[in-house]
Parts: C-alpha cells; structure tokens; sequence
C-alpha cells in the first residue's frame, strides 16, 4: 500500500523528497480516490475545502484510502475536523 497526496505545488515537492511516489493534482481527485494502491491520501486543507463533500460521501462508502488533512501553507485556524464530526454525531460539545 501506498501513499499519496493531493495539493499544491510547494506540498506535492516536499512530500515527493519524503518518499511519496502518487501526487495528484486538484482536477485528479476521482483518480486518487480510486486508486487502488493508496492506503492513505493526504490533502492539504484548501484543497480539502473544495472538495468537502466528494471527501464525505468518500467517507461514508469506502475505508481505503483514508485521508488525511494537513495544514496549507497559507494560515489559517481551523476547528478539529473530528470534533465536528462528534458534535453533529452526539449533539453535546465534549472537551
């Protein structure tokens, strides 16, 4: 099983001198998702904000490969996006 990341640039350089062989472009997200040599596919979190809902509905129907958000380069602050997840799942914030 590989690794594999969707994003820009800068992200798809340092992650290729990390080993990681599958880079995928924003327009190849349907190829990544179906790949089936991915285990895990990392997406930088701009990318991960346009693609939200093929990311969800990706969730719901198969367990390979799992993604995995990382920071952009451009900061931002974001909430725990497994937080939302159980607070829309519970209906009660939990700390």
């Amino acid at each position: 099983m590989k690794i594999g990341i969707v994003g820009d640039e800068d992200a798809m350089a340092m992650f290729k001198f990390a080993g990681v062989a599958k880079c995928y472009g924003f327009e190849e997200i349907e190829k990544a998702l179906n790949d089936d040599e991915l285990a895990i596919l990392i997406i930088t979190h701009e990318y991960a904000k346009k693609l939200k809902e093929k990311i969800f509905y990706h969730r719901l129907q198969k367990d390979l490969p799992i993604i995995v958000e990382i920071p952009s380069k451009h900061k931002e602050v974001v909430e725990d996006t497994i937080k939302k997840v159980i607070v829309r799942a519970v209906g009660v914030e939990i700390d």
